[in-house]
């Protein structure tokens, strides 16, 4: 295994450039299952792509 300093400093980058959006703050429900409720907010990094095609979460 390789050292993971270089992925956390590149990820740390990534959020510092980034703005994110909380879109389901902590102690809110899922919209299709009311049931979930969120432990800690949750949201994605605008203007970013993951391999889903959607913005990275976060």
């Amino acid at each position: 295994m390789g050292d993971s300093t270089d992925f956390w400093f590149k990820l740390d980058q990534l959020v510092a450039a980034s703005n994110l959006k909380v879109d389901r703050p902590k102690g809110t429900s899922h919209p299709r299952y009311p049931s979930f409720v969120y432990p800690l907010d949750y949201g994605y990094l605008k203007d970013t792509h993951s391999e889903d095609g959607f913005d990275i979460d976060v």
